[in-house]
Parts: structure tokens; sequence; C-alpha cells
């Protein structure tokens, strides 16, 4: 007798907080290779039980949007924060290379 796999169509909170740390936690050259979208998708096939190969259903798919989006939007305010510091950073210094100058 076989035992077969339950494939779940339904994304619970508890897959979605799982699948959630392991998308924050990734480095910026892992999400270069892969995607937010498609890491969660395929986080999320593997913890419900679908083999990467078939199509997800469309709960999967909507949830993997919604969850990419908002990681895709603290990545560009992490950028932009980033950009803005370098930017301080650049003026301050080529202020006191100004005030260097004078001297």
């Amino acid at each position: 007798m076989q035992q077969q796999t339950i494939k779940r169509t339904t994304v619970d909170i508890d897959t979605r907080r799982t699948v959630a740390v392991l998308a924050r936690s990734r480095k910026p050259q892992d999400v270069a290779r892969e995607g937010h979208e498609s890491f969660i998708r395929n986080a999320l096939k593997d913890r419900m039980g679908w083999p990467k190969r078939e199509h997800a259903p469309e709960s999967i798919k909507q949830a993997a949007k919604e969850m990419a989006a908002y990681l895709v939007k603290r990545d560009a305010e992490i950028a932009a924060l980033k950009a803005k510091n370098k930017a301080e950073a650049d003026a301050k210094k080529a202020k006191e290379e100004a005030e260097a100058a004078k001297d």
C-alpha cells in the first residue's frame, strides 16, 4: 500500500510565517539568483506537498505575489536609505576635503 502525499491548496498563516522567515533571511546574492516571488512560490509548494515540477495552484501564486511585494518594497526602501547615507557621507567627505584644501 502506497502512501500518497496530501496536497493542500489553502495557504495558512503558519505556512506563510515559516516561508516569510526563510525569505527575509536571504542574502542579496541569493535574491539576485532567484527572485523573491519564485523562491516563495517554491517554498510554499514544498511546505504544502506540491512537487516543483507541477504548476502551483492560484492560492499559492497569489500568496507568493503578496509576500514578494512586501519584500521588494522593503529592499527598495533599504537601497534608498543606503544611497541617501552614501550621498551624505560623500558630501561630508567633500566638505572636509574642501576645508582641508583651504588650510
